[in-house]
């Protein structure tokens, strides 16, 4: 029986196994491959990176398309001079109140106000008028010291016997926040004013709550 070959063979002192070197040569090529993509990518992203930091600076550019001025907090007094009833006569009509906890959403921002009207004379007034359609302005002083001029045409949104409600609509004409549309809501008690209509001296002044909401549209 001739001397049984070796599966190996031998080269320069060592042994060469095809199958241990064909997984070496594998090995070897998926790193090339790990190499050559990882490059790829990093080339990749240091072209687009310009494009994105255009994009970026670009919406960061643009205006916002909707912002809000909302203060749900506040009171205001109306003041006659003289007092009114229910029957007609001439006045002076005042007023003047104030406006917390407002927020400003895509807006300049503030986070109080007071507003206020310079005394206006009003022919035959009454109580009643106080519910029917007028117009008037309205100026706001904000905390930053910046005003916002209000021109309104008042509407009655609800009545109820104990309080009312009527809405003031209109657009803020000059001052802060101009252009905006303008939504003034004040609620009242229907006694305080009927009780005092009713009685000899008349309503001299009467206090309500307020809101503003201001809507800017460029």
């Amino acid at each position: 029986m001739g001397r049984r070959r070796g599966t190996g063979r031998h080269y320069r002192g060592s042994t060469f196994n095809p199958e241990v070197d064909m997984h070496t040569h594998i090995r070897w090529l998926w790193f090339m491959a790990f190499i050559v993509v990882s490059g790829a990518l990093t080339a990749c992203g240091t072209e687009d990176s310009p494009v994105l930091e255009g994009e970026s600076s670009l919406e960061s550019s643009e205006a916002p398309l909707l912002g809000t001025v909302t203060c749900l907090l506040g009171t205001t007094t109306i003041s006659f001079s003289p007092p009114i009833t229910n029957e007609p006569r001439d006045t002076t009509v005042s007023g003047s109140g104030t406006l917390t906890n407002c927020l400003a959403v895509l807006a300049d921002p503030v986070i109080s106000g007071t507003t206020g009207f310079a005394p206006a004379l009003r022919r035959n007034y009454t109580c009643d008028s106080l519910l029917g359609i007028s117009g008037g302005s309205v100026t706001v002083t904000w905390n930053t010291g910046e005003t916002s001029q209000l021109s309104l045409t008042q509407v009655v949104v609800q009545g109820g016997t104990t309080t009312r409600t009527t809405q003031q609509i209109g657009t803020v004409v000059s001052g802060k926040y101009a252009g905006a549309t303008a939504v003034r809501t004040l609620v009242f008690v229907v006694a305080d004013l009927e009780n005092a209509c009713a009685s000899p001296e008349g309503l001299a002044q009467y206090t309500s709550t307020q809101t503003l909401v201001l809507t800017l549209i460029p």
